[in-house]
């Protein structure tokens, strides 16, 4: 029994259990590194929008998420999020950057989405990267 209770507490599998968990409220996870200009998407199963690439540039992702946003909250959206803003924002020392907007989803329907990008580290570079977490309300 107790070499089960090892084996169940390798890193693989607490990191497959956290990210099942996390997975279930933020549907969408995206790693962005903003000194590259660069996104992956780390899970975008069961969110309600998908026209991003799962790659690309990060630039472009906010072009990408700005068209899906209600025209009343476009311009909250994209000077937020903005590669720029962000990079102020890391400069002036804030852990994280969130807002709430009304998104189109893929079936059409408009929805309030909750963003939050985390500051995180990196100790193998210096750049500056977020996570970004997204959720429907």
């Amino acid at each position: 029994m107790e070499t089960n209770r090892k084996e169940l507490l390798t890193d693989d599998h607490l990191n497959s259990l956290l990210n099942q968990a996390v997975f279930k409220k933020y549907p969408l996870l995206i790693l962005g590194n903003l000194t590259q200009n660069t996104y992956y998407m780390l899970t975008s199963e069961n969110f309600t929008s998908t026209k991003c690439s799962v790659a690309g540039t990060f630039d472009e992702l906010i072009e990408s998420g700005c068209s899906t946003i209600h025209d009343m909250d476009k311009d909250l959206f994209k000077k937020t999020f903005s590669r720029e803003n962000l990079l102020k924002e890391h400069e002036k020392g804030a852990d994280k950057v969130e807002i709430r907007v009304i998104q189109e989803g893929d079936d059409g329907q408009l929805r309030r989405v909750e963003i939050t990008d985390f500051f995180v580290e990196d100790e193998e570079t210096d750049d500056v990267l977020v996570v970004s977490f997204n959720r429907n309300m």
